[in-house]
């Protein structure tokens, strides 16, 4: 059928071209000429004067308008009148002329109309050659040709009938026709062919679509028979789990009566405790005031003794100045006796009458028995082996001093800023120094002072009959003598960007206003060090928010307790209290063992909202600030946050640890307490940890040390985005897309659904990629960490960085127990797929895994460390001998 389209083809193609030769009509411009312009040209004309050009037609016209100009300049008046005819002459000549320069310039204007008219004809015709030369031109180009072609000629067709260009015109017009025929009869062809080309593609994609019907039919079966076989295992699998379901409900059932009834046991206990610890309270309260009376009254003893003593000493020093007055008398009588003498027996001469010159004075250089030093070796005694290296304090070695801050938190000068020195809060915690003096000094002034730096951090007591006394370490006021002078000194701040926490002592002894004795000893402030994750805790701080995490509390308690340590619960309006406060301690040496003291940062946030928190343990110490608060934005504003600020276990070159803190870039960690911790020179330089893209902006959501069982051994569990998206794919791999995950939670999905949002997923692998790899790098370069040690622990993010499921990075390590967040994972077989990922993981460490219902908190983007505070205990090896240097 198909040679019978291309015959019919070629037969309409030839009745075109017939039909396009007709068509070349005689142009309109073909009509007989004006007779006014051919009578006016055939006038008299000069030789040459019959114009075949535009350019004729100029010269023409000018040299009519030469003649006119000659016929202008002679006069046309005859003097007599025989001569009138010369004048009528003379005008006719004229007029002749003014009338062929018209007939003239209104040719022009005709041809130069009829040329501008050519030149456009031939600009059509171009183009419509140049898109004939097309390659592979369409019927669309070849009409596009034909309305050009039929362009030219209407526009040779506007050429005037009298121009020169008429009979051109004509002979063009016919040429152009022909052109216009065969662009025609291409076009003709052209959308024959694309026409042909056309019903073939119908042909082709009416067959294509009816193999996709059967395709689709065939897949249509394919997949409701796949659907009876899922509704089928659908049904299977629903009642198994309804048949789980009832099993757990009655276990919950049983596990909650028994809960209910150890919960009455607990509150009988705790009740029974409370009135155990009322009683004993009342004793010891009883106790101590017995004691207090008793220290009052043998202090009162004292004091009477004192003054007895003193009032003895000042009637012997007041004897031994009147003897040595009297001698001195005496003296000067005799030395009088003996000069009227030699005068009565010698003439006296100008030598003899001159006044004798006094002998200058040399201040006596410091006696071997002027003692005056601290505990430098640090070895809780004060003797002679102090003596080496007093004047240099470091690290290592000098004499200590204890922050003792008097404020006890309320005042709103700080303590080093107050002019008045008071007696010591706590005498327990000033540094002993002696001064230990021979008779010789009896009647000298003791003076002590500090360089000025360091003045306005320290303050000095006197331990006398009295209790401690004030010292002017100004040098304006005395001690009170002794041969064995005690002195106990404290710091009013710990060591900061204005003050390196150490401090020069001058203890002087001076006669009559000179110096006879002198020496001076460095101490230094104790530094303030944190305790890791790794060390023992000893007491756990939760707040209790009433019904909604009465739970999670039982639950923590119940973990806790068999451990050690306690759990404080305390009421009150601090959601998050690991940002409130750091806890952390100070080390001072005695003769036996370590003194230990508690201190704690304590945020600067919202202070009416946030008290001190304040341990149960006996040697807590003080709760203090530093720094002032900052105006954050509301996307940096738990920057500040103490869960942003963390430590290391010992690592190598920080035997103490190594401090660690997000920065989230525009606002890091208060600058003003990061350059407190390197002031103390033990747990820095603090490295940061980009955690720009967190919510919270705090580094304890993404990074934990854990201790493992071998003593000293730990691991670091660092959240994982990329280990959360493998977590859904192997459990939809393994069939179980269906599965909830977050149970429970706002964010309560199943696992194909999680997958199936890209964006989501996407976001988490970019925070791998781009932040978690990179963020792990520098923690193993910085802490010198192997990849043996590392946990990636799976979490997702949402996309304003915080934790999609429970996260179970920020969890707190008590007594070689892991608190974790329960993930609410989806259910396998009854247990947790997500919990069960993470006992795996700690296994090789041999961590022990408890799992706590924080749901209150994950809604509030915040988890298990972020909701506590705990209490370590600090370290009991001094710092000072695990410095590297020793």
């Amino acid at each position: 059928m198909r040679w019978v389209r291309y015959i019919a083809i070629a037969i309409v193609n030839g009745f075109g071209v017939v039909i396009g030769i007709i068509w070349v009509a005689v142009p309109t411009t073909v009509a007989q000429p004006s007779l006014n312009y051919q009578l006016a040209l055939s006038g008299r004309q000069s030789e040459g004067a019959n114009p075949q050009s535009l350019s004729e037609l100029y010269k023409l016209r000018d040299r009519l308008k030469v003649q006119l100009d000659n016929l202008a300049k002679n006069p046309d008046s005859a003097p007599f009148p025989a001569e009138l005819w010369k004048s009528a002459i003379h005008r006719q000549q004229s007029q002749t002329l003014t009338q062929q320069l018209e007939n003239v310039q209104s040719q022009i204007q005709i041809e130069e109309r009829a040329k501008y008219n050519w030149d456009e004809a031939a600009k059509f015709a171009a183009q419509a050659v140049l898109i004939g030369r097309t390659s592979n031109p369409s019927s669309a180009t070849w009409e596009q040709s034909q309305r050009l072609w039929q362009i030219a000629i209407n526009t040779l067709r506007l050429i005037p009938h009298d121009s020169f260009l008429a009979d051109g015109a004509i002979d063009k017009t016919i040429e152009y026709q022909g052109n216009l025929s065969v662009a025609t009869y291409e076009m003709q062809v052209a959308r024959s062919v694309e026409k042909i080309r056309a019903e073939e593609e119908e042909i082709r994609e009416r067959a294509r679509k009816e193999q996709e019907k059967k395709e689709f039919a065939r897949r249509e079966i394919e997949r409701k028979e796949q659907e009876k076989k899922d509704r089928a295992r659908k049904e299977l699998e629903r009642q198994e789990f309804e048949k789980q379901e009832l099993a757990r409900k009655e276990l919950e059932r049983q596990e909650l009566a028994r809960k209910e009834l150890e919960r009455q046991e607990f509150e009988k206990q705790e009740l029974a405790r409370k009135e155990l610890e009322r009683q004993e309270f009342q004793r010891q309260e009883l106790a101590r005031q017995e004691l207090e009376r008793q220290e009052a009254a043998r202090k009162e003893l004292e004091r009477q003794e004192l003054e007895k003593q003193e009032l003895a000493r000042q009637e012997l020093e007041r004897q031994e100045l009147a003897r040595q007055e009297l001698a001195r008398q005496e003296l000067e009588r005799q030395e009088l006796e003996r000069n009227q003498n030699q005068q009565a027996t010698s003439q006296p001469t100008p030598e003899s009458t001159a006044t004798p010159t006094p002998t200058p004075v040399t201040p006596a250089a410091s006696p071997p028995n002027f003692f005056f030093a601290g505990d430098t070796n640090r070895d809780g005694q004060i003797n002679e082996q102090d003596e080496a290296g007093k004047e240099q304090w470091s690290l290592s070695k000098g004499a200590l001093i204890l922050f003792n801050d008097r404020n006890n938190d309320g005042g709103k000068i700080p303590t080093w800023k107050q002019t008045k020195v008071s007696a010591p809060r706590r005498a327990a915690m000033l540094s002993q120094v002696n001064l230990n003096l021979s008779e010789n000094f009896k009647t000298s002034q003791l003076f002590i002072t500090a360089d000025s730096i360091a003045s306005p951090h320290i303050s000095v007591f006197q331990k006398t009959g009295e209790g401690w006394q004030p010292v002017d370490i100004s040098g304006a006021q005395p001690l009170v003598f002794s041969t064995n002078i005690v002195l106990g000194v404290e710091a009013k701040q710990f060591a900061d960007r204005n003050w390196n926490g150490t401090v020069n002592l001058k203890a002087t002894a001076q006669n009559n206003g000179q110096e006879i004795a002198s020496t001076t000893i460095q101490m230094g402030v104790s530094p303030w060090i944190i305790a890791p994750n790794t060390a023992p805790v000893t007491e756990v701080q939760v707040s209790d928010r009433g019904a909604v995490n009465s739970e999670f509390i039982s639950q923590l308690k119940q973990a806790v307790e068999p451990t050690g340590a306690k759990v404080k619960i305390l009421q009150g309006d601090r959601t998050w209290m690991q940002d409130t406060q750091k806890n952390g301690y100070v080390q001072l040496p005695e003769q036996s063992e370590i003194r230990l003291f508690n201190v704690a940062l304590k945020s600067n946030s919202e202070p009416e909202k946030n008290p001190p928190v304040k341990s149960t343990q006996d040697r807590d110490l003080k709760v203090v600030k530093i720094g002032n608060p900052r105006s954050l934005d509301p996307v940096s504003q738990w920057s500040d946050g103490y869960g942003n600020l963390q430590v290391t276990p010992p690592i190598p070159g920080h035997p103490m640890g190594r401090v660690y803190y997000g920065n989230s870039g525009n606002s890091s960690f208060n600058p003003e307490v990061l350059d407190f911790i390197q002031a103390q020179r033990i747990q820095g330089p603090p490295v940061d940890i980009d955690t720009s893209w967190l919510l919270t902006r705090q580094v304890d959501e993404i990074i934990n040390f854990i201790p493992t069982q071998t003593p000293g051994q730990y691991v670091m569990a660092i959240a994982s985005p990329e280990a959360g998206v493998k977590l859904l794919e192997e459990l939809e791999g393994r069939g179980y897309g269906d599965v909830a995950i977050n149970r429970g939670l706002s964010t309560q999905t199943t696992v194909s659904t999680a997958l199936k949002n890209r964006a989501l997923i996407q976001h988490n692998l970019y925070l791998q990629n781009q932040k978690l790899n990179p963020i792990i790098e520098k923690l193993k370069r910085e802490f010198l960490l192997g990849d043996d040690q590392i946990v990636q622990v799976p979490v997702m993010f949402g996309y304003s960085g915080y934790a999609w499921w429970p996260n179970m990075v920020n969890s707190v390590p008590v007594n070689g127990k892991l608190l974790v967040s329960n993930p609410r994972g989806p259910m396998i077989d009854g247990v947790d797929y997500t919990q069960e990922r993470l006992r795996q993981l700690l296994l090789p460490a041999g961590v022990s895994v408890s799992f706590l219902d924080d749901r209150y908190y994950q809604e509030l983007k915040g988890n298990v460390q972020s909701a506590t505070n705990t209490v370590r205990k600090p370290e009991d090896r001094p710092f000072w001998q695990s410095l590297p240097n020793n």
